[in-house]
C-alpha cells in the first residue's frame, strides 16, 4: 500500500507538470496568433478594421496597444466625422496607461479643437486629473499641484452640475493640503538647522499664505519657539526686542488656541522671556481684551 501511494503521488505530480506545460503552450500559441494578427493589422491599410480593433483593445483595458493603433490611424481620420472620437480614445488610452504627459497634450488640443464634441466634458476632466496624478510629494516642487488646482477649478466652473463634482472637491482638498504641508516643512527646516531668524520669517509666510492651514496651531507655536531661540542666542543689545517679539507671538497663539497642545512649552518660553524683560524694567503688561457687550 505504501509503495502504491508513492507511485500514485508521482503520477499526479507528473500529470500536473504535463498540464502546466500544455497550458503554457496554449497561452503562448494564442499570444503568438494575437501578436501576428496585431502586426498584420498595423501593416494593413484597412483603417476601419484597425479602428474597431483599437476600440476592442481599449475596452479590454489593453491601453498600450490601443494607443499604438490610434496613433497610426489618426492621420487617416483627420478631418472626418470620427476625428474627435479617435483623438479622444487616443488621449484616454494614454491617460489610462498613466502617461499623463501625452494625455495632457492630446486633451489640451482636443478641448481647443473640438468644442462641441460629445467627449468634451470627459476629455476636460481627464486633462485636469492628469495634473492631479502628476502632483508630487510635498517635499518636491509643487508646480504640477498648482496647475492641477487651476485645471480642476476650471473644469468645475465649466461643468457646475458635473457628477464628478464631489470627487473634484476632494482632489482639490488633497492638493491644497500638499501646499500646506510643503510650506510647513520648508519653514520647519530653518528651525531644525538653527536658522531662527529665517525660521520666523518662513513660519509667518506660511501662515500668511495659507491662513487655513491644517498646521496653523503648530505654526503659531513654532513662531513663539523660533523667536525665543533667536532672542536667547542673540547679543545682549538685541535681546530685549526679540524677547518682546516672543511675547507677541505667545499672545497670538493663546488668543486663538487657549487650550493648545503646545501650551505648556509655550508657557515655559513666555515665563523665561518675561523674567528677562522684568529684570531690565521693560513693561510686559499683557494686552487687555475688550469686553464684548
Amino acid at each position: 500500500m505504501h509503495v502504491g501511494c508513492k507511485m500514485c503521488d508521482k503520477l499526479k505530480m507528473s500529470m500536473k507538470k504535463n498540464l502546466s506545460r500544455i497550458f503554457l503552450i496554449v497561452v503562448c500559441g494564442l499570444m503568438a496568433v494575437g501578436c501576428s494578427e496585431y502586426s498584420k493589422l498595423l501593416k494593413s491599410n484597412n483603417f476601419d478594421a484597425m479602428y474597431d480593433m483599437a476600440v476592442e483593445y481599449y475596452d479590454a483595458e489593453r491601453y498600450t496597444r490601443a494607443a499604438d493603433i490610434f496613433e497610426v490611424i489618426s492621420p487617416y481620420y483627420s478631418g472626418s466625422l470620427k476625428e474627435d472620437t479617435v483623438t479622444y480614445y487616443k488621449g484616454a488610452a494614454y491617460y489610462k496607461m498613466g502617461d499623463f504627459i501625452n494625455s495632457e497634450t492630446i486633451f489640451d488640443n482636443f478641448r481647443r479643437q473640438f468644442g462641441r464634441s460629445v467627449y468634451l466634458e470627459d476629455a476636460e476632466y481627464m486633462y485636469a486629473m492628469g495634473f492631479y496624478f502628476s502632483s508630487p510629494e510635498p517635499e518636491r516642487d509643487q508646480t504640477a499641484t498648482l496647475r492641477a488646482i487651476t485645471a480642476i477649478n476650471e473644469y468645475m466652473g465649466r461643468y457646475p452640475e458635473s457628477s464628478k463634482k464631489e470627487v473634484c472637491e476632494e482632489r482639490i482638498a488633497e492638493l491644497q493640503q500638499k501646499l500646506h504641508d510643503q510650506a510647513y516643512l520648508n519653514a520647519m527646516t530653518y528651525l531644525k538647522i538653527g536658522y531662527h531668524q529665517s525660521a520666523v520669517i518662513a513660519l509667518q509666510n506660511a501662515l500668511d499664505k495659507y491662513p487655513r492651514s491644517t498646521h496653523r496651531e503648530e505654526l503659531l507655536f513654532r513662531i513663539v519657539e523660533a523667536n525665543y531661540e533667536y532672542a536667547s542666542n542673540s547679543h545682549a543689545s538685541r535681546q530685549v526686542d526679540r524677547y518682546l517679539n516672543t511675547l507677541d507671538a505667545y499672545y497670538n497663539l493663546i488668543a486663538e488656541y487657549p487650550e493648545s497642545e503646545f501650551r505648556n512649552e509655550a508657557d515655559r518660553m513666555y515665563r523665561a522671556a518675561k523674567r528677562f524683560l522684568d529684570r531690565r524694567g521693560v513693561d510686559t503688561e499683557e494686552p487687555i481684551e475688550e469686553e464684548v457687550e
